[in-house]
């Protein structure tokens, strides 16, 4: 006859054997051997108490991540349009950081987005001084006849409140399986560019730039 209880008790140490082996760092050796764990539960109430305890930490560490961290998705927002008439001394603005892009194009980036911003009457100044801090987010993709890079960016006020997300989308030409390897000179000041128009559009629309009682402006 079956034992049941035996089975189910079984399973269970299996199940939780190979889950304790994880969270102690077991994991295939060099020689293609599994590597052992000296932990290991027999009892099948222990067990039944320990996969609680296992799951209730698994959850809490969980709970622990650090989302920020991530980039956030491109979700489609308001285009605003650049106000002839704001003062953009007024509207000043730390750039905390731009993330995504590989390590030899980032700080050629940023030299090319100082540059297209200083252009623009953006008013980069310190963090601490700053009326708006900006994180910008850039990635890349392989699309039909080239790249696409992807442009976010998250305008924070001083007490680190989200004012507004910033979206937008350059498509580059060019042939390959990397697209980061596409961006070229050319490219890489074509989207540093194209950050500092959104960027500009915005503040040019915030209260300190824009002149009193005006109504934002928004792309048609």
């Amino acid at each position: 006859m079956l034992d049941v209880k035996g089975v189910a008790a079984s399973g269970w140490r299996g199940r939780l054997n190979g889950l304790l082996t994880l969270l102690r760092g077991g994991g295939r050796a060099a020689g293609g051997s599994w590597s052992s764990v000296s932990l290991s539960i027999k009892d099948p109430v222990s067990t039944f108490a320990a996969g609680l305890i296992l799951l209730i930490a698994c959850a809490t560490l969980s709970g622990c991540n650090d989302v920020a961290a991530n980039p956030p998705n491109a979700d489609a927002q308001a285009q605003f349009v650049m106000r002839d008439d704001a003062n953009m001394s007024g509207a000043t603005v730390a750039i905390a950081s731009v993330d995504g892009a590989p390590a030899d194009l980032s700080t050629r980036f940023r030299q090319s987005l100082d540059e297209a911003a200083a252009a623009r009457r953006i008013a980069v100044t310190s963090p601490a001084k700053a009326h708006y801090l900006v994180r910008g987010y850039v990635t890349a993709s392989l699309i039909e006849g080239g790249a696409e890079v992807d442009i976010v960016w998250d305008v924070f006020t001083p007490d680190k409140k989200r004012a507004q997300r910033l979206s937008d989308a350059i498509a580059v030409r060019g042939s390959g399986d990397d697209a980061w390897a596409m961006i070229d000179d050319a490219a890489l000041n074509s989207v540093a560019a194209k950050c500092a128009d959104d960027l500009a559009a915005y503040l040019s629309n915030t209260p300190e730039a824009a002149p009193a009682s005006a109504a934002l402006s928004y792309a048609q």
